[in-house]
């Protein structure tokens, strides 16, 4: 009981385990969906507060069926705030993953700033001394000999061509870098947190469901994503069954639509139908 009560939203994958452990355990109660459907919220809102308090001796000097009340609300409600803080979790790690892909970005643009300069320097050699044969009618060879023959203008091509793609560096690439983190707690997560969603993300929900099996030869559909996504572009140039980015953009995609509401819990709290609070 006291276990099953101190839960806080995580910042890794060990913590998102850690919550659906409890989140499992709460299940595996098969309480109804509805127990307290016909119980007034500020009687549930009392009998949780009653439980947060209470220890195990002291809930041993209640009467046997304000106990049970009390264990009831509890379960069900520790079972939606759990669920929405493994949501939260997930929010996290997905933010943290694009964090150090920036970064890893940043890292090697800044490891590139020396190679720059000097690639630079070596065009702008080879320009100048382009422009002085052509004005004096000198043969051309004599200006690639000025900044060490055609070997090393090879040199300074491949470089060049190298920085290009470094300067067009994506955090997109690096995504896949947090493969292993999501690996951790994702499958478990889709299983059990029993998402629904309006017609435009169910493309997203199958994808989710890919993962939460972990089919390892199952066709990968991107019907998700928009067609003029970046995702895209990236995904074709990995390498045939290599699917890390294709789970990284679909996990990333869930944070996003979970924000939007496009995806809800059956149970929640936070992340419940947006239907459900409206007026009739």
């Amino acid at each position: 009981f006291i276990w099953l009560r101190q839960f806080d939203v995580g910042n890794n994958s060990a913590d998102a385990n850690r919550l659906l452990d409890r989140l499992e355990f709460l299940q595996g109660m098969s309480l109804p969906p509805n127990l307290l459907s016909k119980v007034p919220p500020h009687r549930i809102t009392r009998l949780r507060r009653q439980g947060e308090r209470y220890f195990t001796d002291g809930l041993k000097d209640i009467t046997s069926d304000r106990r049970l009340a009390i264990l009831a609300v509890c379960a069900v409600e520790w079972k939606a705030s759990i669920a929405d803080a493994i949501v939260e979790t997930h929010d996290r790690i997905v933010g943290k993953t694009w964090r150090e892909a920036n970064k890893l970005c940043d890292v090697r643009f800044a490891n590139s700033k020396s190679a720059l300069q000097t690639t630079l320097a070596g065009f702008s050699d080879l320009g100048s001394a382009l422009i002085e044969a052509h004005g004096d009618g000198a043969p051309l060879d004599s200006a690639v000999a000025s900044i060490g023959g055609w070997n090393a203008l090879e040199n300074l091509v491949a470089t060049a061509k190298a920085l290009t793609d470094t300067m067009a560096a994506d955090p997109l690439a690096h995504v896949s870098q947090g493969f292993h983190r999501f690996r951790r707690y994702a499958p478990r997560m889709i299983k059990a947190l029993g998402m629904k969603s309006a017609p435009v993300c169910e493309p997203l929900l199958n994808a989710a469901k890919i993962v939460g099996n972990g089919r390892s030869k199952t066709h990968r559909p991107t019907n998700f994503l928009r067609r003029n996504s970046k995702w895209h572009r990236h995904l074709l140039a990995q390498e045939p069954g290599d699917f890390r980015l294709w789970e990284g953009a679909g996990l990333s995609h869930m944070r996003d639509v979970f924000r939007s509401g496009d995806i809800w819990l059956p149970h929640s709290h936070r992340y419940a139908d947006v239907k459900d609070a409206l007026v009739p």
